[in-house]
């Protein structure tokens, strides 16, 4: 399995992130631009391998992540961020407790984008070209 990184930089656009680079973005070591609004959105993707080379798309995922002027990770969004994870617990009981409910979706709401149909395809033609043949 490896795990390929894409940052969208504007609607439609799509750039490959190297895993060392998104791993150094993430610890706060690198900074990246943000599209306009003070958010990263990178798309990450699980990609079995056979004889390493690419060979299924196993699982994707659309993060935003809040950036400083700087372009480097805020890290009072991505506590704000655990303390929503950590809040998704659920209710036991007759009572049905819908709390985890709102959680996720304040959860989805600060870490997660969706992308335009122009990302999708910016995504399709990059994922094929670095693969070599048609993944998504």
């Amino acid at each position: 399995m490896a795990l390929w990184f894409f940052q969208r930089t504007a609607p439609g656009n799509i750039r490959r992130i190297p895993l060392p680079s998104m791993q150094r973005f993430l610890a706060g070591e690198r900074a990246l631009a943000h599209d306009g609004d003070g958010y990263v959105r990178c798309i990450g993707m699980a990609v079995e391998l056979r004889n390493r080379k690419p060979s299924a798309v196993r699982r994707v995922w659309f993060s935003k992540i809040r950036v400083r002027g700087d372009g480097r990770v805020d890290p009072e969004h991505r506590a704000r961020v655990v303390r929503e994870a950590g809040s998704r617990g659920h209710g036991h009981g007759a009572v049905i407790h819908a709390a985890h409910r709102f959680a996720e979706r304040r959860l989805a709401h600060l870490a997660e984008w969706r992308p335009e149909e122009s990302d999708l395809q910016a995504l399709r033609s990059a994922v094929n070209g670095r693969a070599g043949k048609e993944m998504i």
